[in-house]
Parts: C-alpha cells; sequence; structure tokens
C-alpha cells in the first residue's frame, strides 16, 4: 500500500480509496477491539467506530509517523475510551456519505480468522484470550500491539506516547504475568503457549 498516494487522495477528496485502508487493517482493528472489549458484538461496533474516526481525522495526519501508527494509537485511544465508559457505542449505518453524496460501504466483518487464531489451537482459545483480556490495560495494550499486530517497539512507543524502555518494560512485565498464568493452566493440562514473536 502507497500511504501517501492514499493519504493525499483522500485529501482531495477521493473516499474511495478508503476502502484499501479498510481492507488492510480491518482484521488487527477487529482483533483489538475484541480483546477489549471480550465480545464479538460489541468488537463490531467498536471497529467500525475506529474506522468512522479515521476517516474523519485523515485530515489531521501530517505524516509526523507511519500510517499504520496514526491508525494504532486511534484504535488503542478508541479501546480505552470504550473501557472507561463500559458502554456500547451505537452505529447507525456503516455508510459514509462525502460531500459529493457519493456512498461509501464500510464493511467491517470478515469470515477470515482473527490474527491471534493462526498460532493457538482452537480449543484452546478462549482460555488464552481470557487471560490476555485480564491483564491491566497498561500491559495489555502492548501484548496485543507486538504479539498480534506485529508492531515494533518504535512504532508502539510513537504509537502510545512512551518511551521505547518502557515499551520494553511493560512487555516484560506483562509476559511475566501471563506466564504465571499459564504456568497455572498448564498444570490444569491447558495449553502451552510461548510469548514471544517468532
Amino acid at each position: 500500500m502507497n500511504e501517501e498516494r492514499i493519504v493525499c487522495e483522500l485529501k482531495a477528496g477521493n473516499y474511495s480509496v478508503f476502502r484499501e485502508i479498510v481492507e488492510l487493517f480491518k482484521n488487527r482493528v477487529y482483533g483489538m477491539a475484541y480483546k477489549f472489549t471480550n465480545n464479538y458484538d460489541e468488537a463490531q461496533d467498536l471497529s467500525q467506530e475506529i474506522f468512522l474516526k479515521i476517516y474523519k481525522e485523515i485530515d489531521g495526519f501530517r505524516f509526523e509517523s507511519k500510517l499504520s501508527t496514526w491508525i494504532y494509537r486511534i484504535s488503542i485511544n478508541t479501546c480505552l475510551d470504550w473501557k472507561r465508559k463500559n458502554s456500547k457505542v451505537k452505529i447507525l449505518s456503516t455508510s459514509i456519505i462525502n460531500d459529493e453524496d457519493t456512498t461509501v460501504e464500510l464493511d467491517i466483518k470478515d469470515d477470515a480468522p482473527l490474527p491471534d487464531e493462526a498460532f493457538i489451537q482452537a480449543e484452546n482459545q478462549r482460555e488464552i484470550h481470557e487471560l490476555v483480556y485480564g491483564l491491566p490495560d497498561k500491559y495489555k495494550t502492548v501484548i496485543i500491539m507486538y504479539h498480534f499486530n506485529n508492531m515494533s517497539y518504535q512504532d508502539i512507543s510513537i504509537a502510545l506516547d512512551i518511551p521505547e524502555r518502557t515499551v520494553e518494560t511493560r512487555l516484560y512485565r506483562a509476559r511475566r504475568l501471563l506466564k504465571d498464568e499459564l504456568t497455572k493452566l498448564n498444570e490444569r493440562g491447558g495449553y502451552k503457549w510461548n510469548a514471544k514473536k517468532s
């Protein structure tokens, strides 16, 4: 994806290219929303809200970071806002009509596996998800961004506006928490998961 081309075309009013952004990021955004909501329907609504924010705020993107980093920042902030409010945001439509009365359809739902499903066995996915969902937000956020969205320390640092050293520390502590819980799970005959990115 040529990020500069897409952003420039969007700023010039060619909103049909927004589909490319949705297509590229929908699974990762939905996966992140699900990790925060722990509910498929809530995650669907939250994903739509995130893409609506991206659509409305694209004019404010100044190429000071990668487009993906900017999108993840909006996603994380929206997820954290949702958690603080602890209420579902109602989205009345999945269509946006721009100034030229052109309708842009936003189809977020996708039958493809979530990012984590590629390496977590189906029968153990719920248990692993529950462990990640149960982490404190500051740890859960870096785990999702690093392990499930394959973001670098630098990209996470920019998206969360924290030093890279803090990212590293939070990942270390999050892994320790997960390891402790996974040890308990393994003792009960559950799934063994190594919290390292391959």
